[in-house]
């Protein structure tokens, strides 16, 4: 583990010490918990796992742009539009 240091608003810290208090549980740990359960939901979101997806290799490369000049103007044409929401707005 490793110890740093963050700044938090102070009516924050009221409401994390009211909630220790309730809960029978030390500061750190709330933090600790917290900002665990906050990575794990940002490392299962569309965008950070797509940020880890890894490139192909050359082969790979080369079998998709082979695969592509055989295609035609018509294989080329968008059959399907969808939309996808990235974040909350």
């Amino acid at each position: 583990m490793k110890t740093i240091s963050v700044k938090i608003e102070e009516n924050i810290i009221n409401d994390i010490k009211k909630i220790c208090d309730i809960y029978n549980i030390s500061f750190s740990d709330f933090i600790r918990n917290t900002l665990e359960k906050e990575v794990n939901e940002k490392k299962n979101d569309f965008m950070y796992r797509m940020n880890n997806v890894p490139f192909c290799d050359e082969n790979e490369e080369k079998e998709i742009i082979e695969a592509l000049n055989k295609l035609f103007d018509d294989d080329l044409k968008i059959a399907k539009v969808e939309r996808i929401k990235l974040w909350n707005k």
